[in-house]
């Protein structure tokens, strides 16, 4: 099954927190990946996340 998600959370190399990139529309980990590493580089962990996911770490 291939996951489609509007919101990812990603970290980098160094990084000891993740950062959240969001797309317009649902997008793949691929597709995520290739966004980021045209952008800020490699990522070296991608998770992707709903609407329900996000409300929770907030908590």
């Amino acid at each position: 099954m291939i996951v489609r998600r509007r919101t990812w959370l990603y970290r980098m190399a160094g990084q000891p927190f993740a950062k959240i990139i969001s797309f317009e529309r649902p997008v793949t980990a691929s597709m995520v990946r290739n966004a980021l590493r045209r952008s800020v580089g490699m990522p070296l962990e991608v998770w992707g996340r709903n609407s329900t996911d996000l409300l929770s770490l907030h908590k």
